[in-house]
């Protein structure tokens, strides 16, 4: 009686063991099956809020203008490309000068690099400062010596009224700028020349084009 009574006390223990891990496995399914039901419902849901804010926060533009002026031997001229995103630009410029004084010819060429904020959509206003990076001047003197100097420093900021039709902007604004060239190199054994230092203002209209 008490091997008998001892078996079906372990068959009993079997078949609960059994049943418990068959629950706790079916338990087991059951959570991770919730889980995985759940959790990509709320990542879609995330990703779909990321999506539409990185949509409406992707307006970009691209803008060139350029100006040009002339009087007598002077003429000076500036173009600028940018791209905008965002409300926050960031730019290129070339201005040139070509002019005369006091019978010695001056040949300049500077590259700029502008930063900028807009303001407005359909009617826009951008406000931008820029910096002189990189520059060349040869000067021609009245007795044809000739000075030349790479080394330049400058700034200037910039304003631009801007009007959207559909994808396309129409543009005008004002650009100035101040620099000062030293150390000019020359063959010339008998003159010397020490800076150039010059300033201005240039207007400009261009074409700009939205996207989004």
């Amino acid at each position: 009686m008490s091997y008998l009574k001892l078996g079906i006390i372990l068959i009993y223990l079997f078949i609960i063991s059994d049943n418990f891990s068959s629950i706790f496995a079916q338990s087991i399914y059951e959570l991770k099956t919730r889980s995985t039901n759940v959790r990509p419902k709320y990542m879609k849901n995330n990703n779909d809020k990321f999506s539409s804010d990185l949509n409406l926060n992707s307006k970009i533009s691209l803008r060139f203008l350029s100006g040009i002026y002339t009087s007598g031997s002077q003429k000076v001229n500036s173009s600028t490309s940018t791209i905008i995103w965002d409300r926050v630009g960031i730019g290129q410029s070339v201005f040139k000068l070509n002019t005369s004084i006091s019978d010695d010819t001056y040949n300049l060429e500077n590259k700029l690099i502008e930063i900028s904020y807009t303001f407005g959509d359909e009617f826009s206003f951008t406000l931008g400062s820029r910096l002189v990076t990189t520059g060349k001047l040869t000067i021609t003197s009245s007795d044809s010596e000739i000075f030349n100097s790479s080394n330049v420093n400058g700034y200037g900021y910039f304003s631009v009224l801007g009007i959207e039709f559909g994808n396309f902007e129409i543009l005008a604004g004002f650009q100035y700028s101040s620099y000062v060239y030293t150390e000019f190199d020359t063959e010339s054994t008998t003159a010397y020349w020490s800076s150039f230092e010059d300033s201005g203002g240039l207007y400009v209209m261009g074409i700009g084009l939205a996207f989004e």
